[in-house]
């Protein structure tokens, strides 16, 4: 039974991935040359390449997987929502990781948004998207508690910058960051608030960052950005963090408020991202060969760290996984 579910899902995912995926990237760069022509200015293409494409994945491999619990896909407004959303994050955390503005002005902007006065193209887009979302948000007080602990994880991920930080505090931050950043996109959606729901966009969301930083190691240790991932010289400490966040999500999910077969199909369409992770783990391991510690970071090779999606071997890894990841119940 479980094999014939994962088979019909994930050749939905391949589908969607094949034919919407490019679809609604168009999309993403037709929405954001208007916003250009309407705030009178214009974006980097680099940027613009980077909102359409994330915008895209986190339409349709997570927010419209939360939205199938309810039997639904997200709508017109909540898709605008999401690109407004990427977008003010992708030019948030560009202002602010540039230094170009001080830390009142960011606090300023953060919770006084009608208050300030833009100075640049990119703080009038900032400040419009900010304000949208803000205005069209069920729950404005749960919204603002979100955006008050995304940013102390952001503020408190200025300690991964300090080789004295333990990786136990390394992993608080990044499963904080990664958490309610994900958590920001769930009052979006026009889907009834559940605390269950709301723990399992968290968890998902700190097994995103995680994954995302096994696969900027090579970016991390150049940037001195020390993750959970490049500080670690043994191998089982890095296996055990993944091991351990990939755990308590997919328990997440058998506390879902639906039935099991739901729980099932949402256990699948969500198995793709730890899987991914996984593939990052194997490569590590390759690289500690017969050894149960790693190189410094620094003296490996940018290709020994790149993960290469197109072969064939990581492609099958990426199935064999999943299929693995996805089971809830043996």
């Amino acid at each position: 039974m479980y094999f014939l579910q994962f088979i019909g899902s994930i050749s939905k995912l391949i589908y969607i991935a094949l034919t919407q995926l490019k679809k609604t990237e168009r999309w993403g760069k037709d929405y954001l040359k208007e916003l250009e022509k309407t705030y009178e200015g214009e974006f980097e293409p680099a940027l613009i390449a980077k909102v359409a494409k994330y915008q895209s994945i986190q339409l349709h491999f997570v927010a419209n997987t939360f939205s199938s619990l309810f039997n639904r896909k997200n709508n017109k407004p909540e898709i605008q929502r999401n690109i407004q959303y990427f977008l003010m994050t992708v030019l948030y955390d560009e202002l602010t990781d540039d230094q170009k503005m001080d830390e009142k002005r960011v606090y300023e902007i953060s919770y006084h948004p009608a208050q300030v006065n833009p100075e640049n193209f990119k703080e009038r887009v900032l400040l419009a998207m900010h304000l949208t979302l803000i205005s069209q948000v069920p729950d404005e007080n749960a919204y603002w508690e979100t955006v008050k602990q995304v940013h102390l994880a952001q503020k408190d991920s200025a300690k991964q910058f300090n080789s004295e930080t333990t990786l136990e505090e390394i992993i608080d931050i990044t499963k904080r960051k990664g958490g309610h950043s994900l958590v920001m996109c769930r009052h979006y959606l026009i889907d009834p608030p559940n605390q269950q729901i709301d723990d399992c966009w968290y968890h998902l969301g700190g097994l995103i960052q995680m994954t995302n930083d096994l696969y900027d190691t090579f970016k991390d240790t150049k940037e001195g950005i020390h993750t959970f991932a490049n500080s670690q010289q043994k191998i089982e400490n890095i296996v055990m963090a993944y091991a351990a966040q990939k755990k308590i999500f997919i328990e997440s999910n058998t506390r879902l408020p639906v039935s099991n077969s739901i729980k099932q199909r949402f256990a699948i369409k969500t198995s793709i991202i730890p899987a991914f992770g996984d593939i990052a783990m194997n490569q590590l391991k390759g690289i500690a060969s017969n050894s149960t510690t790693l190189p410094n970071f620094n003296e490996i090779p940018r290709k020994s760290l790149i993960i290469d999606m197109e072969l064939a071997s990581n492609k099958y890894r990426l199935i064999k996984y999943a299929y693995k990841n996805g089971k809830l119940w043996m």
